[in-house]
């Protein structure tokens, strides 16, 4: 199985900075990297004194009852993404993570839902999640902060949101 990992959509954060705000109208402010920041426009952590935002931001682009929003660290101004879509972003191989399944209704899949820990193999976790039939996509989370690092499907067509 072959899996896509989607950091935040380059179009969406482009839309917020020239809002100026987040999608819940949180002004986009200025803040400088600490260098321990997760930044989920490119899957990496950030370097000291970068300039970074702290947005509120929710995968789902369209109500949902299951919609989850928290804060998340990204690039104060544009960057080039996560363009290494087949591959599991290394920065968050070796976290603490949930993998939260939704189905093809979109409906969270309660029974596949996996915690796992730094020495956990989160690839192939990720690929047994994505291979029941009933699941059609991951929201990869933080254990420790509950917030969203990354979306995850199956490039194969065997799952996909």
């Amino acid at each position: 199985m072959e899996i896509q990992y989607t950091a935040i959509p380059v179009e969406r954060l482009e839309a917020m900075r020239e809002e100026g705000k987040d999608e819940f109208g949180n002004k986009w402010q200025l803040r400088v990297a600490e260098g321990w920041e997760p930044l989920r426009c490119c899957l990496r952590k950030a370097s000291q004194d970068e300039d970074i935002a702290l947005i509120c931001y929710s995968p789902w682009d369209s109500a949902s009852p299951w919609m989850e929003a928290g804060p998340v660290f990204v690039h104060y101004e544009a960057c080039a993404g996560y363009s290494a879509t087949d591959q599991y972003p290394a920065s968050h191989l070796r976290s603490k993570a949930i993998l939260n399944p939704f189905d093809h209704t979109g409906a969270r899949a309660y029974d596949h839902i996996t915690f796992l820990g730094n020495e956990d193999d989160h690839e192939a976790a990720l690929k047994d999640v994505l291979s029941q039939p009933e699941v059609a996509f991951v929201h990869v989370r933080s254990q420790e902060a509950g917030c969203f690092h990354f979306l995850a499907t199956s490039r194969d067509g065997s799952a996909g949101r």
